[in-house]
């Protein structure tokens, strides 16, 4: 069978390679000594055969030899062998320390992770305030207008319309004045709401500042839908809405331009719907398409 090469390429971890080689070195002087004690065997044999026999002096000369050999092979296996135990030791207590520094890299590594998953947490909440109002949670004026870019793009490049609603709050001024700011708070996010209820989840209804809103309709087929959606804008905000004790009704001016025929640039579309949008307030029904105020 062929080996997989990426397996074979796989490093091999330096500990791993010493300790097994002290290991091997352990099985060699097990050989050496098992060698050693085969040959003090017959040594040993030769010598009881020599009680009963005379053996003859030069025989006996070359077994004494042969015994010292051996003798000196044993003790040269019993020092290598007290050596490789001593690397063994060593290489076992540098294994523990090993594994014990990698348990804590491995420790450390999980905090770091933790660090880095609270700082990218961090950074999109950094990220989505920056583009979020603090009150309504609406998109701020600055997403609003990259919105509003992309959907020009868009709508240049598919021959579509799209439309830009400026919304104000008439006489705001004074239920804060009257009421508090809190409760002015409270009018807000009740506008905020009902807006959004009426617009399709591709549009963007944004707070442009103070009591005053900017809502982005894209894809806009008819321009008379336009004008009945602002309509039903104006009359869903009229409703009475009860805070406590305080029952208010709020009135709501808007002013339309729809791209391409009342600008093609977004501050174009912003400032004639807010021209148009301080026309409506001299309207009873509080809507003003910007062509029709001119």
């Amino acid at each position: 069978m062929i080996s997989d090469s990426k397996d074979s390429e796989k490093p091999i971890p330096v500990k791993s390679v010493s300790l097994g080689r002290v290991l091997d070195e352990t099985e060699e002087i097990k050989e050496d000594i098992e060698e050693a004690a085969s040959n003090l065997s017959s040594v040993n044999e030769i010598l009881e055969e020599g009680k009963d026999a005379a053996l003859p002096a030069q025989a006996l000369a070359d077994v004494h030899v042969q015994s010292e050999a051996v003798e000196n092979q044993i003790a040269k296996a019993a020092d290598d062998l007290e050596q490789v135990n001593a690397d063994l030791a060593t290489e076992v207590t540098e294994r523990i320390g090993l594994e014990a520094e990698m348990a804590e890299m491995k420790i450390d590594l999980v905090e770091v992770q933790e660090k880095l998953s609270e700082s990218r947490a961090n950074e999109e909440e950094t990220r989505q305030a920056a583009f979020k109002d603090p009150l309504t949670a609406l998109p701020n004026r600055t997403l609003f207008e990259d919105r509003l870019d992309h959907g020009l793009i868009q709508a240049k490049r598919h021959g579509r319309k799209l439309a830009v609603m400026f919304i104000d709050l008439d006489q705001f001024k004074s239920i804060n004045d009257s009421y508090g700011h809190a409760l002015g708070d409270d009018v807000l996010l009740m506008v905020a709401k009902r807006l959004q209820d009426l617009v399709r989840s591709e549009d963007t209804v944004s707070r442009w500042g103070g009591d005053e809103f900017v809502c982005l309709l894209l894809n806009v087929q008819q321009e008379t839908d336009v004008a009945h959606l602002a309509a039903k804008m104006v009359f869903r905000i009229a409703e009475t809405c009860v805070f406590g004790e305080t029952v208010l009704s709020v009135r709501a001016s808007i002013g339309v331009a729809i791209y391409p025929g009342d600008g093609e640039a977004a501050d174009a579309l912003i400032k004639n719907a807010d021209e148009a949008m301080y026309k409506a307030k001299k309207t009873e029904k509080g809507v003003v398409l910007f062509r029709e105020s001119r």
